[in-house]
């Protein structure tokens, strides 16, 4: 059974034998106060419903022990003032089949869960565990009194309905409440729903004894006010389920039965010629239905309730499938896309690089031969070897945008390799004498493990892009100290930021696409560099950017115990 290891299953099994005699010796002696005197059989029998649901929770191993000490049990608590006789033993054992056939049909043929939170439960312990298993109970009990000459024969249809109700009875409130408190506890309610269902239960017994407490002037038994426990059912059903229902249901039948045997109530008016037996099927009659229907609303709710639970799972399941697949198709696009452009670039760069070098050697021979009076020609040279250098600034980068090296991950502190990129790019630009480094360096920070050479590439085009973004000057602030990446592992952190003009929303989505570029004379392949290195290094690009305040650009890069390090 799905939830057959309960609370009690933790127990040791002499803890849970000794367990079960102190509450089926407390059921017995219950049951005894509950027999009105002018009747011979109890108007609710609880031990009925102790030991069937023991035996419910309990493993098949363990049954003979429970029946064994049931059916010595029954006849010394019953009889406390004599020895028990071999009709007391018979009458105890008509109880332990009438268990016992109800415990086996629902666990052999109906795959019975004790938590009743399925429709199919309940019905299957009313019908099996609280109808059709007493009757044999009912039988063997009567039949055994009337052959000791206890009842008259004439009076044992009379006299088996009200055993059997009684019986029924026990099952209906008393296994219920025992298995699924059993199984769950408070399992799932916060404190405010534990306040609640103390409420409820009180406000409930308030009632309940209001109503019950007086005697009523009508002569009818069926009376409105007794109707009044049916919000209070309900209540239970829809906030607390099974659990809440079957507390619920054993409060109302406590108050209605010591008002109903004390006389008072609704049900203290027995039907004209009938005695007691009257009244006493009568309340009986009314917590069945009760109980009953409160228990199905309760299964049906808690059934409506899972399949709620398992929709939404399954549609977050789905959603986050649905979401890696797009994430997925669109990685598989962008490296597609990045194949073909690193196939082209290398074609290109491969077909343009031999006569580029050519026309520069030959505009090198040219500037050596010609003379600086003639200006025009000078002026000529001067263009083409510009012209000459941008292109070979271009191929450089197709080549290393179409062959990206794979990094070499040495364990190294990063603050040399942040300080060479940096010089490099201010040697590299001329710094406008307005624009002001300022650096900030932990001092703590721990070796990475990491490419010395590519990360010096990867962050020099991010410095050569923060002084370009500052024509007129401003401030250039470097920081390198710790920093958390998604899933809180830490990692370095590298923030570049300029006091530029920002980047408009509309080039920020693009700002990493290979050739795109708001430069007259950019490749659009610097950033693309940039992010393709760190993530080779396992790191994050992330870019931050307001218009007239500013860009930062922030590198995270795993620290060398969070990152894979190869040694060539």
């Amino acid at each position: 059974m799905p939830d057959s290891k309960h609370i009690l299953q933790r127990w040791p099994p002499l803890g849970r034998l000794g367990l079960f005699c102190l509450v089926y010796c407390a059921s017995i002696a219950l049951g005894m106060r509950l027999n009105p005197p002018d009747e011979h059989f109890s108007v609710l029998w609880p031990p009925s419903g102790v030991l069937l649901a023991a035996l419910l929770l309990s493993r098949f191993r363990d049954w003979p022990a429970l029946l064994l000490v049931a059916f010595l049990l029954k006849p010394l608590v019953s009889f406390p003032e004599r020895v028990p006789h071999l009709g007391g033993f018979l009458f105890s054992l008509g109880s332990i089949l009438e268990a016992l056939a109800g415990a086996f049909l629902l666990r052999r043929y109906v795959g019975f869960r004790p938590s009743l939170e399925r429709v199919r439960d309940v019905l299957a312990l009313v019908g099996l565990g609280a109808l059709l298993s007493t009757a044999l109970g009912a039988t063997s009990g009567v039949t055994l009194m009337a052959l000791q000459g206890t009842i008259r024969w004439e009076h044992w249809g009379s006299q088996w309905r009200v055993f059997w109700v009684g019986d029924a009875m026990g099952v209906l409130l008393v296994t219920p409440l025992l298995l699924s408190w059993s199984t769950r506890g408070l399992e799932g309610w916060s404190r405010a729903r534990q306040v609640e269902l103390a409420v409820l239960l009180g406000v409930l017994v308030l009632a309940v004894d209001t109503v019950f407490h007086g005697k009523l002037a009508t002569s009818t038994v069926y009376h409105p006010v007794s109707y009044l426990a049916f919000p209070f059912i309900l209540w239970a059903a829809l906030r607390f389920e099974v659990r809440g229902t079957a507390a619920a249901m054993l409060a109302l039948t406590a108050v209605a039965l010591q008002h109903t045997l004390e006389g008072n109530g609704p049900f203290a008016l027995a039907p004209q010629g009938r005695a007691s037996t009257g009244r006493l099927v009568f309340l009986q009659s009314f917590l069945a239905a009760v109980g009953v229907s409160g228990l199905l609303l309760a299964a049906a709710l808690g059934e409506r309730r899972r399949a709620q639970e398992t929709a939404t799972l399954l549609n977050r399941e789905l959603r986050q499938s649905l979401h890696a697949l797009a994430t997925a198709q669109q990685e598989l696009v962008r490296r597609e896309r990045l194949a073909a452009l690193g196939e082209l670039s290398a074609s290109v760069a491969h077909e343009v690089r031999n006569p580029l070098g050519v026309i520069a050697n030959s505009v090198a021979a040219l500037t050596r031969l010609a003379r600086p009076e003639h200006s025009t020609s000078w002026e000529l040279l001067g263009v083409m070897g510009e012209e000459v250098a941008r292109l070979d600034h271009l191929i450089n980068g197709l080549l290393d945008f179409a062959r990206p090296q794979q990094p070499r991950l040495l364990p190294q502190p990063l603050g040399p390799v942040v300080d060479g990129a940096l010089e490099a790019s201010l040697r590299a630009q001329p710094k406008d004498p307005r624009v002001q480094v300022v650096r900030e360096v932990d001092p703590a920070l721990p070796e990475l493990a990491l490419d010395a050479q590519l990360l010096h590439l990867a962050l020099s085009n991010l410095f050569i892009n923060a002084l370009q973004a500052m024509p007129q000057g401003g401030t250039l602030r470097v920081e390198l100290g710790h920093g958390q990446a998604r899933g809180g592992i830490p990692h370095a952190r590298i923030s570049i930021t300029d006091s530029g003009p920002g980047i408009p929303p509309e080039v920020m989505a693009r700002l990493f696409e290979p050739f795109f570029t708001t430069k007259a004379t950019g490749t659009g392949l610097g950033l693309a560099i940039v992010r393709r290195i760190v993530e080779a290094h396992q790191g994050l690009v992330e870019v931050r950017s307001t218009p007239e305040q500013g860009t930062t650009f922030i590198v995270l890069l795993p620290l060398a115990g969070t990152a894979r390090a190869s040694v060539a």
